[in-house]
């Protein structure tokens, strides 16, 4: 299936939903009960008249033309834009192809020679948004997201729209309508979610880099479990305008690479002020954005000597840790000892609950997010998305998979039994916050495993809710934590691990070998010492001769 380029300039499309068409008593009668209020007898034209008021003013909105930035198709236009199939598509990892920017043969700019692809939920104009699921369909962008707008500038090369999970949920690969995106080291095995065709991609060497994104680790999972790096910057610090939302508080875009100095790359190019997103307390201008490359070029000779790192003991608490990746993490801790950093264990008691933490704040704000209650934001809202997707029906949580399904329970369940829930949550998540600054007062980097355990099995077909719930048991624990605190962390590759045993089913799973992530955290709007601390251990180390 080819998709026709747009032309310039798009033209808006009001009336996309419908206008009203006059309050009923019945529409009256439905509020109230949702609220579970008893219109008194002599008030019930007085409340018709006041929903006609909203009424009046929804009209006029709805009338309005939409006010969103403009893509450049003169300079970007959209080329060869089409739904991959067979080889066109390795490991299933791609939603849709596309050929957008500078040869990847250009020079001169900061991106120049670089493939980039981009998780499915990041708009590019023109190019169809999956969304990871086939619940919707024939849902094309009128406009770039910034970060799309920043690779261009900078000279990247866009190859298209990399998979991710259904509706951007779940930390496994097994929900897109494509099928299971394959892990680009065993067959059979899961990529990470929820930008697994990123990671794929990326540890295929089909692309050089992408932006994914992070609400609980859908960054730093699939680049651990796919053998790459991956950076979820300060909350803020990359501009998510454009990109589809699943709650703005924990929503995080950022940098996918094969090394280091890549991610760094990419960082700079995508960082700063856009003026859109107020998620972007303190994020400096892109012109006041630190060259991080080259900051980490001008590191390489001091590398790690002289720094502190804590070891986090609470990350490598949860009981579901594998004894062989565990062994696999501590020895690339004990390798910073050998590059002259002071290597000490650390404690933030409050990371123990992180994981309960971020069900309560994802569960709560997400669910609610997906039946299209944004509110509270001053960004672009993506009104055309929303057109497409509501109401909601059977038929759309049968095809969107238990991840989001069992998201939606949680949430109108949970605001009905535990209306305090989440407020007292956010609370608690200071306190993590400020455990962590305490520790960064000493403290350059603290580190800890990525994932607990090795890429799993996909999920078998037909399995219901628990089971994919299960699926991959604490693989969030530890990433999900600085989505709520708005640290930066990155995960970079330090070795391989065997299967975990109930996945070994023949003689030739034994001989499978996966990556292992260790995961650096820093300051807020630190992230020149997180990468200057992974790129000492990987000039050092060859991560894929690790024992």
């Amino acid at each position: 299936m080819a998709v026709t380029p747009l032309s310039p300039p798009l033209t808006p499309q009001p009336g996309l939903i419908p206008a009203p068409k006059g309050v009923t008593t019945e529409e009256m009668y439905l509020a109230a009960e949702k609220l579970k209020f008893t219109i008194p007898e002599g008030h019930k034209e007085d409340y018709m008249k006041l929903l006609a008021k909203t009424d009046a003013a929804a009209a006029i909105i709805l009338s309005q033309e939409d006010y969103k930035p403009k893509p450049d198709f003169d300079r970007f236009p959209r080329t060869n834009v089409h739904l991959p199939k067979g080889a066109d598509n390795p490991n299933l990892a791609f939603a849709w192809r596309a050929d957008i920017g500078d040869p990847v043969d250009s020079t001169g700019k900061l991106l120049s020679g670089k493939k980039v692809v981009f998780k499915d939920t990041i708009a590019v104009a023109g190019v169809p948004l999956v969304f990871g699921t086939n619940a919707f369909e024939n849902y094309i962008p009128d406009v770039d997201a910034t970060v799309v707008t920043r690779v261009l500038e900078n000279g990247g090369h866009v190859l298209g729209k990399a998979a991710c999970e259904n509706f951007s949920h779940g930390a496994s690969s097994s929900s897109s309508p494509y099928g299971p995106v394959e892990n680009p080291y065993a067959y059979g095995f899961s990529a990470g979610g929820s930008s697994s065709g990123c990671g794929s991609l990326i540890g295929a060497g089909v692309a050089d880099m992408g932006i994914g994104g992070d609400q609980g680790g859908s960054i730093r999972i699939p680049a651990s479990l796919c053998g790459i790096v991956g950076l979820k910057p300060t909350f803020g610090l990359v501009p998510y305008t454009g990109v589809l939302t699943s709650d703005a508080g924990v929503d995080h875009v950022g940098p996918m690479a094969r090394t280091v100095l890549d991610t760094a790359r990419l960082l700079q190019a995508v960082a700063g002020y856009d003026k859109l997103d107020d998620r972007q307390l303190g994020a400096p201008l892109p012109e006041n954005v630190p060259k991080y490359p080259e900051l980490v070029l001008d590191s390489r000779p001091q590398g790690v000597k002289g720094m502190h790192i804590g070891v986090l003991k609470e990350g490598f608490l949860d009981p579901s840790m594998s004894p062989d990746l565990e062994k696999v993490v501590r020895a690339a801790i004990e390798k910073f000892k050998e590059l002259g950093a002071i290597v000490e264990e650390v404690s933030a008691p409050t990371h123990k609950i992180s994981g309960s933490l971020s069900h309560i704040i994802n569960k709560f704000a997400s669910g609610g997010t997906r039946q299209g209650r944004q509110v509270g934001r001053r960004g672009l809202y993506m009104t055309d998305y929303w057109a497409h997707l509501l109401p909601w029906t059977q038929e759309k949580y049968d095809k969107a998979k238990y991840y989001v399904s069992g998201t939606a329970m949680s949430c109108e369940y949970g605001w009905v039994k535990y209306p305090t829930a989440y407020g007292k949550a956010q609370n608690v998540t200071r306190r993590l916050r400020d455990e962590y600054d305490a520790l960064f007062e000493k403290y350059d980097a603290i580190v800890m495993p990525t994932n607990y355990q090795p890429a799993r099995r996909h999920i078998p077909v037909g399995a219901g809710p628990l089971v994919w719930n299960e699926v991959g048991p604490g693989i969030t624990a530890n990433t999900a934590a600085s989505n709520l605190t708005g640290h930066p962390s990155m995960t970079f590759p330090v070795g391989f691990t065997s299967p975990m045993p109930a996945d070994v089913r023949t003689p030739e799973d034994a001989q499978v070998r996966l990556p292992v992530g260790l995961m650096i955290m820093g300051k807020l709007f630190d992230e020149t010492t997180v990468l200057k601390v992974g790129d000492a251990w990987e000039q050092a180390y060859d991560w894929k001769v690790q024992p």
